[in-house]
């Protein structure tokens, strides 16, 4: 079934094509969302465009399936909200075939059982290319790319992501609307960890379009064929408009942001990302230079010191990035609208930590932190 479009401020700049230097002038540097129109044209992937296409083309590419791990924040889910937080970590994880998963959301389109961040198959990077936008002359890793599928009515809650890469999504077939947040703005948004305090899910068309012009948000909607451009680790809220598929291509991360994120435990501090997205718009080398090195300094000595438990770990690294953050900043330091930090963030937080399980690090291909 196919939703209407919802209002949206349709603020993104839209381009049909852009050449790479362009596009890391206009909008990498600027740190400004666009939507580029043909990423993939003339490949077979472009040509897919319609649930019943996929189905035809891989309904059998086996997907990872689970629960939305935000669905206790969402008013519609009360089952769920009785679970606690978790990604990847108490998650059940299943394998089902593509049309198997589109079978079960025609049936239950109620669902909050989705497909989020897998690597995507072989089968389908056999359809596609890496678009040339993504090749960006200072990565120092390999680009990476994930899958994503979920029902008309999911959703992606208010949140970025941790490893601070630039981010292409591809929409493949359906409809996304997709709303980003300056990582300037996140006071605003009341973060805990990197998720926002803000539940956009659970209000309606007019608040939404109140609170994203309060909070400068880009907001759009995205059809199959398009792609849009997401700056390292901008605040972002997705709805699937449609049942639908993207692909998102990760870029490689120059060599400092890469070092410094890959050495935390649990890398989704908003001053840690707040500080790199700051160095970023460093033009002097000497002055960059001299802010990596202090930040290393303090980040390296406090994230190796030993503490009692997780939580302390978790409070001394939260504290140690938001010192360095007001200390960093040429305004001075940042006023805090919320200061009493979500116990929930910290649950997870502190279980990111103790898990046995690394497999969302391994997913984000991170390096092993200290």
């Amino acid at each position: 079934m196919i939703s209407e479009s919802p209002k949206t401020l349709d603020n993104v700049t839209r381009v049909a094509d852009i050449n790479p230097e362009d596009f890391i002038d206009r909008f990498v540097r600027t740190q400004t969302p666009v939507v580029i129109g043909n990423t993939q044209a003339g490949t077979p992937l472009s040509r897919i465009t319609t649930a019943e296409a996929a189905t035809e083309a891989f309904g059998d590419l086996r997907i990872q399936v689970q629960q939305n791990y935000t669905s206790p924040l969402s008013r519609g889910v009360a089952a769920a909200r009785r679970q606690g937080l978790s990604q990847k970590v108490r998650n059940k994880i299943e394998e089902w075939p593509l049309a198997e998963y589109l079978d079960h959301v025609n049936k239950n389109p109620d669902t909050d059982l989705l497909c989020v961040e897998y690597h995507t198959p072989a089968a389908v990077r056999e359809l596609m290319k890496d678009p040339n936008v993504c090749g960006v002359p200072w990565a120092s890793e390999d680009l990476v790319s994930f899958m994503f599928v979920a029902n008309q009515g999911n959703y992606a809650h208010l949140h970025f992501d941790g490893d601070f890469r630039n981010v292409l999504l591809y929409q493949v077939f359906g409809r996304k609307r997709v709303v980003m947040v300056p990582v300037s703005a996140r006071d605003k948004i009341s973060p805990s960890m990197n998720f926002s305090k803000l539940l956009i899910q659970n209000m309606d068309e007019e608040e939404k379009l109140d609170l994203l012009r309060y909070l400068g948000a880009y907001d759009c909607v995205i059809n199959p064929g398009e792609a849009v451009y997401f700056p390292p680790s901008i605040w972002h809220y997705v709805e699937y408009l449609d049942t639908g598929a993207s692909i998102n291509f990760r870029f490689g991360r120059e060599e400092f942001a890469r070092k410094l994120v890959d050495a935390n435990r649990v890398p989704f501090y908003p001053d840690l990302h707040a500080l790199l997205s700051h160095l970023a718009t460093v033009t002097d080398q000497d002055v960059r230079v001299g802010l990596e090195d202090k930040i290393w300094s303090e980040a390296r000595t406090v994230l190796a010191t030993e503490y009692a438990d997780s939580a302390e770990r978790h409070r001394a690294v939260q504290e140690m990035y938001r010192a360095l953050m007001d200390s960093t900043l040429p305004d001075g330091p940042l006023s805090r609208h919320v200061d009493i930090d979500c116990p929930v963030a910290e649950q997870m937080a502190v279980e990111r930590h103790d898990s046995p399980s690394k497999l969302w690090r391994e997913e984000l291909m991170l390096g092993e932190p200290i």
